[in-house]
């Protein structure tokens, strides 16, 4: 009938409007935070991993080597702090850029990996009387495998409502598992090719947790799409790029897919159609970070500069220089902070948390 026209239409009409938000040249950025400036930190190795802000609790995660920690940006302070045995072996790097926060049943968690087997989920709470860390076991993953002590963990994701987990195990195997019946795995999938050992996040996951893409690492310029149901491995080659790091899904969507290489090249893929869409030089340096989210292709590069692309038309409408290397870049789906983190041997940014309007 011509009423439920009109309601459908009005409906249509008020979610649109829910939805709508500025666009990404009217945004403007200022300084938050910058943790070498400002907070005392246990940790004294010059490298951080990965930072990444929970804007619910204005809490920030701070991932290195062999350390983990969190500050309350309110504060400034660091409140809570654990040692990790991630690191490095003969094969690379593994378990770097894991950590995520996640709510489940309305309760708080920050996710970490803590040894090379392990991932522990901590509740987080008390954020009137002082934040409190505990580990809630039931969520405790532990790797086991017939590689004996080589066994591990290289990257963990989850996608984007943390009902699933996803792990890149022994170098070539992707396993899923479901968060709330964490430690059965769901489905295993070998992988045509083992990953490289990586500092940088080579591993990452579509919104929905249906594809996952690996950065073949350098001098590889191929990298691999995986249809996680289906088990398919797509792998797909770059005349462009002499490397393949850090992919990222534009939008979290399966369809394009951004890579960077080690001369400061990005290539867009769509992936759909198999072909490459747009190619770019970034930067005169490696690019060692990326992530997309509301029309933003963010691009942190070994020069410590953070570049920000709007992907409907590519061009670059925001830059900064950082002192701290591009290790590390986080974006959150609410476009209320952008986090640039990596190495810096003096120690001078560390860390910076960039506030969104």
């Amino acid at each position: 009938s011509i009423l439920r026209e009109e309601t459908f239409f009005r409906m249509v009409v008020s979610d649109n409007k829910e939805k709508k938000t500025k666009d990404v040249k009217d945004l403007q950025f200022h300084e938050v935070l910058n943790v070498g400036k400002e907070v005392s930190l246990s940790l004294t190795d010059a490298r951080v991993s990965k930072c990444s802000v929970d804007t619910d609790s204005g809490l920030l995660g701070i991932e290195a080597e062999s350390w983990f920690g969190v500050v309350d940006m309110n504060t400034k302070k660091e409140v809570w702090s654990l040692k990790r045995t991630n690191g490095s072996s003969s094969n690379g790097y593994f378990g770097m850029q894991t950590h995520a926060w996640l709510t489940i049943d309305k309760q708080k968690y920050v996710s970490v990996q803590t040894d090379r087997t392990k991932i522990q989920m901590f509740k987080v709470t008390g954020k009137t009387n002082g934040y409190k860390f505990k580990e809630d076991k039931k969520y405790q993953i532990v790797h086991s495998s017939d590689k004996g002590k080589d066994a591990t963990i290289n990257y963990c994701d989850f996608d984007e409502d943390f009902k699933h987990i996803f792990l890149v195990t022994d170098y070539c195997v992707l396993q899923k598992r479901a968060v709330s019946d964490i430690k059965t795995v769901i489905s295993s999938i070998v992988l045509k090719e083992r990953v490289s050992g990586s500092a940088y996040r080579n591993f990452r996951l579509s919104a929905d947790g249906r594809y996952c893409t690996l950065g073949g690492g350098g001098s590889k310029p191929y990298f691999y799409v995986v249809d996680i149901e289906s088990g398919e491995q797509c792998r797909l080659r770059s005349s462009y790029l002499g490397d393949t790091f850090v992919p990222c899904f534009i939008n979290g969507s399966s369809q394009l897919i951004a890579l960077g290489d080690m001369s400061g090249r990005i290539e867009v893929w769509d992936f759909e159609k198999k072909q490459s869409i747009k190619t770019f030089q970034a930067s005169g340096s490696i690019i060692s970070s990326s992530t997309s989210t509301n029309n933003i292709l963010a691009i942190g590069s070994m020069d410590a500069k953070l570049r920000l692309y709007d992907v409907r038309n590519w061009e670059c409408f925001y830059d900064k220089q950082f002192e701290c290397k591009g290790n590390s870049l986080h974006l959150t789906e609410d476009l209320k902070y952008i986090t640039f983190a990596g190495y810096d041997p003096a120690k001078k940014d560390r860390c910076v948390v960039l506030g969104i309007k």
